[in-house]
């Protein structure tokens, strides 16, 4: 809970208790606050200083009680006439009516609710977590428990009457929601106009105007409230939801693991589920991941590409490049959002990130009954969503990525049975100057130059693993992808070696991938890096592109360099780290934009590398991308989804 701005009387009244302790410190030889509570044996008088949030309320005189201001003072006042005795510490947890923000005295509170048909208690808390001061009228005491630094009491005489709204009558607005009868609430349709609705059946307690902040195990849009009650309630884990009627791109139902974290937002209600389905947990070995962590099944893969990582190249029609000139749009996502501004280009991402890929993609993937996995591609800036980390870089992104990585792994992945693995693409500094590692400055190598980039790497990692630990579809992450020179090779491995021990740390023994210089991914760069035994569920990844590098060769002569390929990397590989190819494609010379113009070629070069990645990887493969703009207009060799449905692959 933050502090609030107090209001003038209390500043007096915040100096007096100062005064008061000096003294007490100064006649008894005493240093620290904690020793003022005990010198406050008998009762304090009225206006005086009672305590604090370290040690509790002290007596007040008969009619009064120990209000808390704010952490460091309590003070004796009169309780409030309409209302019994005041708990101090005590929460009315529960049967919440509504949350009114921004009463100067908890007498308003209990005003409030003296005057609200169906109120029966409040509790008011002085200094909220946002600084302002929350009333919470309760139909009733709810569960007693204990929360320092609130007050809680029952109404002496409480409104008689059932309230006169209607089901489906109006119940108010954004400026304040209005009592519905029994079994009904307020639901907030915009900002003009909330209706009392029945309380969906599986979700009968309902808070209007409140969020459950955080806890989120992903987002689903389209829905009705009582839609969200329903998949919250079919849904493993899941205890209760927040949903937005006015949210921008349409209805947006968020689903929660907790409902710790209520705070009061205008527009949105939050249910909880009478009846939560258990959480499954990947003790239970009934889900891929555990089988492909095992070493019981390969992972076979696709990127989810230009998702949660912008790539111009790949997404060139999606609504996010709206308005972003040709000669920005492909230098990464850092310099996008500079062009754009915070606001459009939160907006723009939001878009593209809401449909670039959905739920209909994830089924499909699972439906070739032969993909078991899905790799995404993350930047360092999701984590701010949940958390702070090192470093100013990350504020110029738009924020909001994680519900949407949230969706996949604790909603779609769960559902279609696959396995989800992330990798690390963009971290701060950027290590290889590329577009997908959204660089300050394209082309510019810093990401080793700092320790704050490296520190900042450590919380992107633990703090993913972290969260997804309990996640049944959780697989793993590759630490970093693609570093190239001049990073500094000693740093990069000091950062594999640090995160490993802060991820295991956490209690997550997924599956941790690292690699070499972009440039030196061979078996002989494989010497020296982690390994097992003394290092567990470590893959290597390698990305065999035979794209660049191979300028001027025949297609035939392509296809013997995949032969060639198998020989040198896959077959002498070492063998005690499993071998993940994180990414291949049926590309072809001299960049990214060529492709085989012979069709039986072009055929061969998907056949034969799927033959020697089934047969010749410990761990699987990963094909770069589901999906690519040129789809749309021309063969590509970069889209799983287009190659399956053309008949230009077959998967096995």
């Amino acid at each position: 809970m933050g502090r609030p701005s107090l209001f003038p009387h209390r500043a007096l009244l915040a100096v007096a208790a100062s005064v008061l302790s000096s003294q007490l410190l100064l006649q008894h030889g005493v240093n620290g606050s904690s020793e003022v509570a005990t010198e406050v044996e008998a009762c304090a008088g009225s206006g005086q200083y009672c305590g604090n949030n370290q040690s509790g309320p002290n007596c007040c005189p008969t009619g009064q009680y120990c209000q808390p201001w704010n952490p460091d003072y309590y003070q004796c006042r009169a309780a409030p006439a309409k209302c019994g005795t005041q708990e101090v510490g005590v929460d009315y947890k529960g049967a919440d009516l509504t949350d009114v923000v921004g009463m100067v005295l908890p007498d308003e509170c209990c005003n409030k609710c003296a005057e609200t048909v169906g109120c029966a208690a409040y509790t008011f808390v002085n200094y909220g977590w946002d600084g302002k001061t929350h009333c919470y009228l309760k139909s009733g005491t709810g569960t007693r428990t204990n929360v320092v630094g609130v007050v809680s009491a029952v109404v002496t005489s409480p409104q008689s009457g059932s309230c006169s709204t209607k089901v489906d009558g109006n119940c108010g607005n954004a400026k304040g929601a209005l009592c519905c009868p029994s079994g009904a609430y307020c639901q907030p349709w915009n900002s003009d106009y909330y209706q009392c609705k029945t309380a969906p059946a599986k979700c009968s307690t309902q808070l209007t105007d409140t969020d459950y902040y955080g806890n989120d195990m992903g987002v689903t849009y389209g829905l009705y409230p009582w839609d969200c009650c329903a998949k919250c309630a079919q849904t493993a884990g899941c205890v209760g939801y927040t949903f937005v009627n006015a949210n921008p791109g349409g209805t947006a139902c968020y689903l929660k693991s907790s409902l710790a974290g209520k705070r009061r937002s205008v527009g949105a209600v939050s249910g909880a589920v009478n009846s939560p389905l258990p959480v499954v947990t990947n003790a239970t070995g009934s889900h891929i991941q555990a089988k492909i962590r095992s070493g019981a099944a390969h992972a076979k893969a696709v990127n989810l590409g230009a998702w949660l990582v912008s790539e111009n190249w790949m997404s060139w029609e999606s609504p996010l490049w709206t308005g972003v000139p040709e000669d920005v749009a492909w230098k990464g996502e850092y310099t996008v959002m500079k062009t754009l501004g915070k606001t459009n280009g939160t907006a723009q991402f939001e878009q593209h990130r809401q449909t670039w890929i959905t739920e209909a993609d994830i089924k499909e993937i699972a439906d070739t009954g032969v993909l078991n996995t899905v790799r995404v591609p993350v930047g360092h800036w999701i984590v701010r969503d949940a958390t702070t980390s090192p470093g100013t870089e990350a504020d110029m992104y738009a924020p909001g990525g994680l519900k949407y990585l949230d969706t996949l792994i604790n909603n779609w992945a769960v559902k279609y049975n696959l396995a989800v693995m992330l990798s690390l693409h963009a971290h701060q500094g950027s290590q290889n100057g590329y577009e997908h590692s959204s660089p300050t400055t394209y082309g510019q190598i810093s990401w080793s130059s700092s320790q704050t980039n490296v520190n900042d790497s450590l919380v992107f990692a633990t703090s993913l693993a972290a969260r997804y630990k309990d996640s049944v579809a959780f697989l793993g992450m590759n630490l970093m992808n693609e570093p190239a020179p001049p990073t500094d090779r000693t740093v990069l491995m000091n950062y594999y070696i640090e995160a490993y021990k802060q991820i295991r740390a956490t209690g997550n023994k997924c599956i941790l991938l690292i690699s070499p210089m972009i440039s030196e991914q061979d078996v002989d760069h494989l010497a020296g890096l982690m390994g097992a035994a003394q290092y567990e569920n470590v893959w290597n990844e390698f990305h065999p592109y035979f794209i660049w590098g191979y300028a001027g060769l025949t297609e035939e002569q392509v296809l013997a360099q995949v032969d060639i390929y198998d020989q040198t990397h896959l077959k002498a590989a070492p063998t005690n780290n499993r071998l993940f190819l994180g990414e291949w494609c049926m590309g072809g010379p001299p960049d990214q934009n060529g492709i085989f113009q012979n069709l039986d070629n072009f055929r061969e070069l998907g056949r034969r590398q799927l033959a020697y990645y089934n047969a010749d990887t410990t761990g699987g493969w990963s094909f770069w991308s589901w999906r690519h703009s040129d789809e749309t207009i021309k063969r590509t060799g970069w889209s799983l989804r287009y190659l399956i449905r053309n008949g230009y692959l077959t998967l096995v």
